[in-house]
Protein backbone atom coordinates (compact mmCIF):
# COMPACT_ATOMS: atom_id res chain seq x y z
CA UNK A 1 0.00 0.00 0.00
CA UNK A 2 1.42 3.45 -0.86
CA UNK A 3 2.15 5.79 2.00
CA UNK A 4 -0.20 8.59 2.79
CA UNK A 5 2.52 11.05 1.84
CA UNK A 6 2.70 9.61 -1.66
CA UNK A 7 -1.05 9.55 -2.10
CA UNK A 8 -1.47 13.12 -0.92
CA UNK A 9 1.25 14.27 -3.27
CA UNK A 10 -0.71 12.75 -6.12
CA UNK A 11 -4.06 14.06 -4.91
CA UNK A 12 -2.96 17.61 -4.14
CA UNK A 13 -3.94 19.77 -1.21
CA UNK A 14 -7.34 20.62 -2.68
CA UNK A 15 -8.64 17.14 -2.04
CA UNK A 16 -6.85 16.63 1.26
CA UNK A 17 -9.94 15.56 3.16
CA UNK A 18 -10.93 13.02 0.54
CA UNK A 19 -7.57 11.31 0.74
CA UNK A 20 -7.68 10.69 4.49
CA UNK A 21 -9.10 7.21 4.05
CA UNK A 22 -5.79 5.89 2.66
CA UNK A 23 -3.91 6.53 5.88
CA UNK A 24 -1.67 3.58 6.81
CA UNK A 25 -2.11 2.56 10.41
CA UNK A 26 1.17 1.75 12.19
CA UNK A 27 1.52 -1.80 13.46
CA UNK A 28 2.92 -2.86 16.83
CA UNK A 29 5.21 -5.81 16.14
CA UNK A 30 8.12 -6.88 18.30
CA UNK A 31 9.11 -6.82 21.95
CA UNK A 32 11.49 -4.92 24.23
CA UNK A 33 11.56 -6.81 27.56
CA UNK A 34 14.52 -5.10 29.29
CA UNK A 35 16.61 -1.95 29.22
CA UNK A 36 19.04 -2.64 26.40
CA UNK A 37 16.57 -5.17 24.92
CA UNK A 38 17.93 -8.47 26.29
CA UNK A 39 20.04 -10.01 29.03
CA UNK A 40 23.32 -8.98 27.35
CA UNK A 41 22.13 -5.32 27.10
CA UNK A 42 23.42 -4.88 23.56
CA UNK A 43 20.62 -2.47 22.65
CA UNK A 44 20.13 -4.40 19.40
CA UNK A 45 16.77 -5.82 18.37
CA UNK A 46 17.51 -9.18 16.72
CA UNK A 47 14.21 -9.45 14.86
CA UNK A 48 13.13 -8.33 11.42
CA UNK A 49 11.45 -5.08 12.37
CA UNK A 50 11.79 -1.46 11.32
CA UNK A 51 11.40 1.35 13.80
CA UNK A 52 9.54 4.54 12.81
CA UNK A 53 10.99 6.71 10.07
CA UNK A 54 11.34 10.48 10.15
CA UNK A 55 9.65 12.75 10.83
CA UNK A 56 8.32 11.55 14.17
CA UNK A 57 4.99 12.50 15.65
CA UNK A 58 3.27 11.66 18.93
CA UNK A 59 0.31 9.46 18.05
CA UNK A 60 -0.58 9.49 21.74
CA UNK A 61 0.75 10.71 25.10
CA UNK A 62 -0.07 9.62 28.62
CA UNK A 63 0.46 11.73 31.75
CA UNK A 64 2.02 9.82 34.65
CA UNK A 65 2.46 10.71 38.33
CA UNK A 66 5.95 11.80 39.34
CA UNK A 67 6.38 11.46 43.09
CA UNK A 68 9.81 10.48 44.31
CA UNK A 69 10.91 7.98 41.70
CA UNK A 70 13.04 7.76 38.58
CA UNK A 71 11.04 7.50 35.37
CA UNK A 72 11.29 3.90 34.18
CA UNK A 73 12.33 2.85 30.72
CA UNK A 74 9.21 1.58 28.91
CA UNK A 75 9.10 -2.13 28.08
CA UNK A 76 7.10 -4.01 25.47
CA UNK A 77 5.92 -7.64 25.40
CA UNK A 78 2.88 -9.69 24.37
CA UNK A 79 0.83 -6.76 23.15
CA UNK A 80 1.36 -4.60 26.24
CA UNK A 81 3.54 -1.60 27.03
CA UNK A 82 4.80 -1.52 30.64
CA UNK A 83 5.81 1.41 32.81
CA UNK A 84 6.28 1.98 36.56
CA UNK A 85 5.74 5.03 38.76
CA UNK A 86 5.25 6.10 42.39
CA UNK A 87 1.65 7.08 43.14
CA UNK A 88 0.83 9.79 45.66
CA UNK A 89 2.46 13.06 46.73
CA UNK A 90 5.74 13.17 48.64
CA UNK A 91 5.78 13.35 52.43
CA UNK A 92 8.35 14.36 55.01
CA UNK A 93 7.04 11.66 57.34
CA UNK A 94 7.83 7.98 57.05
CA UNK A 95 5.01 5.85 55.79
CA UNK A 96 3.79 3.58 53.02
CA UNK A 97 4.08 4.48 49.37
CA UNK A 98 2.54 2.68 46.42
CA UNK A 99 4.60 1.73 43.38
CA UNK A 100 2.33 1.18 40.38
CA UNK A 101 3.16 -1.02 37.42
CA UNK A 102 0.80 -0.33 34.55
CA UNK A 103 0.23 -2.17 31.28
CA UNK A 104 -1.04 -0.07 28.39
CA UNK A 105 -2.23 -0.65 24.86
CA UNK A 106 0.89 0.21 22.81
CA UNK A 107 -1.22 1.52 19.93
CA UNK A 108 -3.43 3.88 21.91
CA UNK A 109 -1.87 4.43 25.34
CA UNK A 110 -5.09 3.22 27.01
CA UNK A 111 -4.66 1.42 30.32
CA UNK A 112 -5.07 -2.37 30.22
CA UNK A 113 -4.43 -3.13 33.91
CA UNK A 114 -2.40 -2.03 36.92
CA UNK A 115 -0.77 -3.84 39.80
CA UNK A 116 1.05 -2.43 42.80
CA UNK A 117 3.84 -3.03 45.28
CA UNK A 118 4.12 -1.24 48.62
CA UNK A 119 7.30 0.38 49.88
CA UNK A 120 7.59 1.62 53.46
CA UNK A 121 11.00 3.29 53.57
CA UNK A 122 10.97 6.94 52.66
CA UNK A 123 12.47 10.27 53.57
CA UNK A 124 12.69 13.63 51.89
CA UNK A 125 15.56 12.45 49.68
CA UNK A 126 14.61 8.85 48.98
CA UNK A 127 13.95 7.55 45.50
CA UNK A 128 10.99 5.24 46.00
CA UNK A 129 11.75 3.29 42.85
CA UNK A 130 14.52 3.25 40.25
CA UNK A 131 14.75 2.90 36.48
CA UNK A 132 14.76 -0.85 36.94
CA UNK A 133 11.66 -2.33 35.31
CA UNK A 134 12.49 -5.78 33.90
CA UNK A 135 10.31 -8.54 32.45
CA UNK A 136 11.15 -12.16 33.21
CA UNK A 137 11.64 -14.30 30.12
CA UNK A 138 8.28 -16.04 30.37
CA UNK A 139 6.42 -12.78 31.12
CA UNK A 140 4.96 -14.08 34.37
CA UNK A 141 6.94 -11.75 36.63
CA UNK A 142 7.86 -8.09 36.49
CA UNK A 143 10.84 -6.91 38.53
CA UNK A 144 11.27 -3.41 39.93
CA UNK A 145 13.79 -1.97 42.39
CA UNK A 146 12.08 -0.13 45.25
CA UNK A 147 13.40 1.50 48.41
CA UNK A 148 12.34 -1.68 50.26
CA UNK A 149 14.37 -3.86 47.92
CA UNK A 150 14.06 -5.69 44.63
CA UNK A 151 10.43 -6.79 44.21
CA UNK A 152 8.81 -9.32 41.88
CA UNK A 153 5.26 -8.48 40.85
CA UNK A 154 2.92 -10.94 39.16
CA UNK A 155 0.98 -10.18 36.00
CA UNK A 156 -2.43 -11.45 34.91
CA UNK A 157 -3.76 -14.23 37.15
CA UNK A 158 -0.73 -13.92 39.48
CA UNK A 159 -1.29 -10.21 40.08
CA UNK A 160 0.34 -8.68 43.15
CA UNK A 161 3.67 -8.72 44.95
CA UNK A 162 5.22 -12.19 44.92
CA UNK A 163 8.36 -11.36 46.92
CA UNK A 164 10.78 -8.57 47.84
CA UNK A 165 14.49 -9.06 48.46
CA UNK A 166 16.10 -6.47 50.74
CA UNK A 167 19.17 -5.13 48.94
CA UNK A 168 18.86 -1.58 50.28
CA UNK A 169 18.78 -1.98 54.13
CA UNK A 170 19.05 1.30 56.04
CA UNK A 171 20.39 3.43 53.23
CA UNK A 172 18.63 5.27 50.45
CA UNK A 173 17.92 3.89 47.01
CA UNK A 174 20.39 5.03 44.37
CA UNK A 175 19.11 7.25 41.56
CA UNK A 176 21.22 5.36 39.01
CA UNK A 177 19.65 2.88 36.55
CA UNK A 178 19.89 -0.46 38.37
CA UNK A 179 18.06 -2.96 36.22
CA UNK A 180 18.58 -6.52 37.53
CA UNK A 181 19.99 -9.28 35.35
CA UNK A 182 17.98 -12.46 34.76
CA UNK A 183 19.42 -15.79 33.65
CA UNK A 184 16.89 -18.64 33.50
CA UNK A 185 15.68 -19.03 37.10
CA UNK A 186 18.08 -16.60 38.84
CA UNK A 187 18.18 -12.83 39.33
CA UNK A 188 21.48 -11.02 39.87
CA UNK A 189 21.47 -7.71 41.70
CA UNK A 190 23.78 -5.47 43.73
CA UNK A 191 23.29 -3.81 47.12
CA UNK A 192 22.01 -0.41 46.07
CA UNK A 193 21.95 2.52 48.41
CA UNK A 194 23.25 6.03 48.89
CA UNK A 195 24.48 6.25 52.46
CA UNK A 196 23.40 9.04 54.75
CA UNK A 197 25.79 7.72 57.41
CA UNK A 198 27.39 4.49 58.52
CA UNK A 199 29.31 1.67 56.89
CA UNK A 200 28.85 0.67 53.27
CA UNK A 201 27.48 -2.77 52.36
CA UNK A 202 29.72 -4.20 49.65
CA UNK A 203 27.63 -7.13 48.43
CA UNK A 204 26.27 -8.59 45.22
CA UNK A 205 23.55 -11.26 45.23
CA UNK A 206 22.05 -14.13 43.27
CA UNK A 207 18.33 -14.45 44.06
CA UNK A 208 15.90 -17.25 43.22
CA UNK A 209 13.46 -15.93 40.62
CA UNK A 210 10.56 -18.03 41.89
CA UNK A 211 10.58 -17.25 45.62
CA UNK A 212 13.10 -14.41 46.14
CA UNK A 213 15.41 -16.43 48.41
CA UNK A 214 19.14 -15.72 48.42
CA UNK A 215 21.20 -18.30 46.53
CA UNK A 216 24.63 -16.78 47.11
CA UNK A 217 26.33 -13.50 47.84
CA UNK A 218 29.62 -12.05 46.67
CA UNK A 219 31.47 -9.73 49.02
CA UNK A 220 33.72 -7.05 47.60
CA UNK A 221 37.09 -7.15 49.34
CA UNK A 222 39.12 -4.59 47.37
CA UNK A 223 36.35 -2.34 45.99
CA UNK A 224 33.65 -0.59 48.00
CA UNK A 225 30.79 -2.28 46.10
CA UNK A 226 28.32 0.57 46.63
CA UNK A 227 28.24 1.79 43.02
CA UNK A 228 27.49 -1.45 41.18
CA UNK A 229 25.74 -0.94 37.86
CA UNK A 230 23.31 -3.35 36.26
CA UNK A 231 24.88 -6.75 35.69
CA UNK A 232 24.86 -8.97 32.60
CA UNK A 233 24.51 -12.77 32.71
CA UNK A 234 25.97 -14.66 29.74
CA UNK A 235 26.95 -18.34 29.42
CA UNK A 236 26.99 -19.06 33.18
CA UNK A 237 29.07 -15.95 33.94
CA UNK A 238 27.86 -12.73 35.57
CA UNK A 239 29.63 -9.52 34.53
CA UNK A 240 29.30 -6.37 36.62
CA UNK A 241 30.94 -2.97 36.87
CA UNK A 242 31.82 -1.06 40.03
CA UNK A 243 31.73 2.71 39.54
CA UNK A 244 35.26 4.11 39.02
CA UNK A 245 36.77 0.78 40.11
CA UNK A 246 36.53 -1.81 37.37
CA UNK A 247 34.85 -4.86 35.87
CA UNK A 248 34.31 -8.25 37.53
CA UNK A 249 33.32 -11.67 36.22
CA UNK A 250 31.63 -14.04 38.68
CA UNK A 251 30.70 -17.71 38.36
CA UNK A 252 26.90 -17.68 38.05
CA UNK A 253 26.63 -20.92 40.04
CA UNK A 254 28.23 -19.77 43.30
CA UNK A 255 29.51 -16.19 42.94
CA UNK A 256 33.19 -17.14 42.84
CA UNK A 257 35.29 -14.38 41.29
CA UNK A 258 36.71 -15.49 37.94
CA UNK A 259 38.59 -12.27 37.25
CA UNK A 260 38.57 -8.55 37.95
CA UNK A 261 40.17 -5.70 36.05
CA UNK A 262 40.66 -2.12 37.22
CA UNK A 263 39.25 0.46 34.80
CA UNK A 264 37.45 3.67 35.72
CA UNK A 265 34.06 2.34 34.59
CA UNK A 266 31.02 4.62 34.49
CA UNK A 267 28.47 2.39 32.75
CA UNK A 268 26.87 -1.01 32.95
CA UNK A 269 28.65 -3.66 30.87
CA UNK A 270 27.59 -4.75 27.40
CA UNK A 271 28.70 -8.20 26.24
CA UNK A 272 28.98 -9.28 22.59
CA UNK A 273 30.85 -12.26 21.13
CA UNK A 274 33.24 -12.79 24.03
CA UNK A 275 33.99 -9.11 24.63
CA UNK A 276 32.86 -6.85 27.48
CA UNK A 277 32.42 -3.16 26.64
CA UNK A 278 32.17 -0.29 29.14
CA UNK A 279 32.45 3.47 29.03
CA UNK A 280 35.01 4.91 31.42
CA UNK A 281 36.99 7.95 32.47
CA UNK A 282 40.46 8.29 30.99
CA UNK A 283 43.30 6.78 32.99
CA UNK A 284 45.42 9.82 32.16
CA UNK A 285 42.85 12.57 32.67
CA UNK A 286 39.77 12.27 34.90
CA UNK A 287 38.06 15.06 32.93
CA UNK A 288 38.28 13.05 29.70
CA UNK A 289 35.99 10.14 28.94
CA UNK A 290 36.25 7.15 26.67
CA UNK A 291 35.52 3.44 26.38
CA UNK A 292 37.22 0.10 26.89
CA UNK A 293 36.90 -3.47 25.64
CA UNK A 294 37.88 -6.46 27.78
CA UNK A 295 38.22 -10.15 26.99
CA UNK A 296 35.19 -11.84 28.56
CA UNK A 297 37.21 -14.97 29.50
CA UNK A 298 40.34 -13.41 31.00
CA UNK A 299 39.50 -9.76 31.70
CA UNK A 300 42.43 -8.59 29.58
CA UNK A 301 41.96 -5.04 28.30
CA UNK A 302 41.83 -5.38 24.51
CA UNK A 303 41.66 -1.65 23.83
CA UNK A 304 40.97 1.58 25.67
CA UNK A 305 40.29 4.88 23.93
CA UNK A 306 39.70 8.51 24.90
CA UNK A 307 37.12 10.78 23.28
CA UNK A 308 39.03 13.83 22.16
CA UNK A 309 36.38 16.39 23.08
CA UNK A 310 35.55 14.97 26.53
CA UNK A 311 32.15 16.00 27.80
CA UNK A 312 30.82 12.63 28.95
CA UNK A 313 28.30 12.62 31.77
CA UNK A 314 27.45 9.78 34.07
CA UNK A 315 25.63 7.52 33.56
CA UNK A 316 26.36 6.65 29.96
CA UNK A 317 25.41 3.44 28.21
CA UNK A 318 26.60 1.42 25.24
CA UNK A 319 25.01 -0.57 22.45
CA UNK A 320 27.01 -3.04 20.41
CA UNK A 321 26.70 -5.23 17.33
CA UNK A 322 29.23 -7.79 16.15
CA UNK A 323 31.35 -5.11 14.50
CA UNK A 324 30.43 -1.74 16.02
CA UNK A 325 29.95 -0.27 19.49
CA UNK A 326 27.84 2.88 19.93
CA UNK A 327 27.80 5.30 22.87
CA UNK A 328 27.37 8.97 23.67
CA UNK A 329 30.22 11.35 24.49
CA UNK A 330 28.92 14.77 25.38
CA UNK A 331 26.55 15.71 22.59
CA UNK A 332 27.92 13.19 20.12
CA UNK A 333 26.96 9.61 19.42
CA UNK A 334 30.12 7.73 18.52
CA UNK A 335 30.58 4.51 16.57
CA UNK A 336 33.76 2.50 17.13
CA UNK A 337 35.11 -0.74 15.72
CA UNK A 338 34.55 -3.52 18.27
CA UNK A 339 37.91 -5.17 17.47
CA UNK A 340 40.17 -2.10 17.55
CA UNK A 341 38.25 0.80 19.10
CA UNK A 342 38.91 2.88 16.00
CA UNK A 343 36.23 5.48 15.36
CA UNK A 344 34.00 4.69 12.39
CA UNK A 345 32.14 7.97 12.19
CA UNK A 346 34.71 10.64 11.48
CA UNK A 347 32.08 13.13 10.29
CA UNK A 348 29.58 12.60 13.13
CA UNK A 349 29.42 15.75 15.24
CA UNK A 350 27.06 16.97 17.92
CA UNK A 351 24.04 14.93 16.83
CA UNK A 352 22.56 14.90 20.32
CA UNK A 353 22.62 18.67 20.82
CA UNK A 354 19.41 20.63 20.19
CA UNK A 355 19.51 22.26 16.73
CA UNK A 356 20.68 25.88 16.59
CA UNK A 357 21.96 25.75 20.19
CA UNK A 358 25.61 25.97 21.20
CA UNK A 359 26.45 22.72 23.06
CA UNK A 360 29.14 24.50 25.08
CA UNK A 361 26.55 26.88 26.52
CA UNK A 362 24.36 23.94 27.55
CA UNK A 363 27.34 22.13 29.03
CA UNK A 364 28.31 25.11 31.19
CA UNK A 365 24.73 25.92 32.21
CA UNK A 366 23.54 22.47 33.27
CA UNK A 367 26.17 19.77 32.78
CA UNK A 368 24.64 17.15 35.07
CA UNK A 369 21.31 16.90 33.26
CA UNK A 370 22.64 15.37 30.05
CA UNK A 371 22.01 11.65 30.33
CA UNK A 372 21.51 9.07 27.66
CA UNK A 373 19.89 5.70 27.86
CA UNK A 374 21.14 2.64 26.02
CA UNK A 375 21.04 3.42 22.28
CA UNK A 376 18.44 1.27 20.49
CA UNK A 377 19.77 -0.28 17.27
CA UNK A 378 16.93 -1.34 14.98
CA UNK A 379 17.49 -2.06 11.30
CA UNK A 380 19.54 0.71 9.73
CA UNK A 381 18.72 3.28 12.42
CA UNK A 382 19.77 4.10 15.98
CA UNK A 383 17.35 5.69 18.43
CA UNK A 384 18.82 7.51 21.41
CA UNK A 385 17.78 10.24 23.82
CA UNK A 386 19.66 13.12 25.38
CA UNK A 387 18.10 15.81 27.58
CA UNK A 388 14.66 16.38 26.06
CA UNK A 389 15.42 15.03 22.59
CA UNK A 390 14.75 11.70 20.93
CA UNK A 391 17.30 11.52 18.11
CA UNK A 392 17.19 9.12 15.15
CA UNK A 393 20.63 8.51 13.64
CA UNK A 394 21.72 6.67 10.51
CA UNK A 395 23.56 3.54 11.61
CA UNK A 396 26.13 3.58 8.81
CA UNK A 397 27.03 7.27 8.61
CA UNK A 398 26.02 8.84 11.91
CA UNK A 399 23.95 11.50 10.19
CA UNK A 400 20.75 12.66 11.90
CA UNK A 401 17.44 11.61 10.34
CA UNK A 402 15.26 13.54 12.75
CA UNK A 403 14.85 14.86 16.31
CA UNK A 404 11.74 14.91 18.45
CA UNK A 405 11.46 17.34 21.37
CA UNK A 406 9.65 15.92 24.41
CA UNK A 407 10.06 19.23 26.29
CA UNK A 408 10.79 17.39 29.56
CA UNK A 409 14.08 15.53 30.21
CA UNK A 410 14.54 11.93 29.07
CA UNK A 411 16.85 10.09 31.45
CA UNK A 412 16.23 6.48 30.56
CA UNK A 413 16.13 4.16 27.55
CA UNK A 414 13.58 3.93 24.77
CA UNK A 415 11.71 0.86 23.48
CA UNK A 416 11.24 0.31 19.74
CA UNK A 417 8.73 -1.80 17.82
CA UNK A 418 7.78 -1.99 14.16
CA UNK A 419 6.56 1.55 13.32
CA UNK A 420 6.68 2.66 16.97
CA UNK A 421 9.05 4.23 19.49
CA UNK A 422 8.19 4.65 23.18
CA UNK A 423 9.87 7.24 25.41
CA UNK A 424 9.20 8.22 29.00
CA UNK A 425 9.97 11.53 30.73
CA UNK A 426 9.45 12.24 34.40
CA UNK A 427 5.78 13.02 33.72
CA UNK A 428 4.75 11.91 30.22
CA UNK A 429 4.86 8.65 28.28
CA UNK A 430 5.09 9.07 24.50
CA UNK A 431 3.91 6.76 21.73
CA UNK A 432 5.83 8.06 18.71
CA UNK A 433 5.40 6.94 15.13
CA UNK A 434 6.09 8.20 11.63
CA UNK A 435 4.29 11.32 10.49
CA UNK A 436 3.24 10.33 7.00
CA UNK A 437 2.08 13.80 5.96
CA UNK A 438 3.34 17.19 7.07
CA UNK A 439 1.69 20.45 6.09
CA UNK A 440 3.27 23.79 7.01
CA UNK A 441 5.51 22.05 9.53
CA UNK A 442 2.64 20.26 11.27
CA UNK A 443 1.72 16.59 11.12
CA UNK A 444 -1.70 15.81 9.70
CA UNK A 445 -3.29 12.89 11.51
Amino acid sequence: MPSRRAVLAACGSAVLAGCSAVRREPSVTGSWPQRGYGRTRTGVHPGDIDGPESPLTARWTRSLPSYGGSSTSPLLADGSLYVGYTDGPPSLMEGERTIVIEALDPGTGDSQWTTTVTTTRESQQTYHHADSLTLADDGSLILIQTSNGLCAVGAGENEGTQWCFDNVSDGQLSHQPISPAIDDDTVYVGHYRQLVSGESVALFYAVDLEDGSERWRHEFTTWDGTGVYSAVAVDDVVYLTEFEEGVKALDAADGTELWSESVSADSAPTVVDGTVFVTCASAADEETYGAAALDATTGEVLWEVDDDDGGGWIPRQLAATEDTVYYAAGFRLLARDTATGERRWLDANRQLAPPNVDPEELREAEPTSARTGIPAVVGDRIYVNNRNLVVVVDRETGSVHTRYDTEDPLRNSVAVADDWLYANTSSTLYGLTTCETELFGRCLR
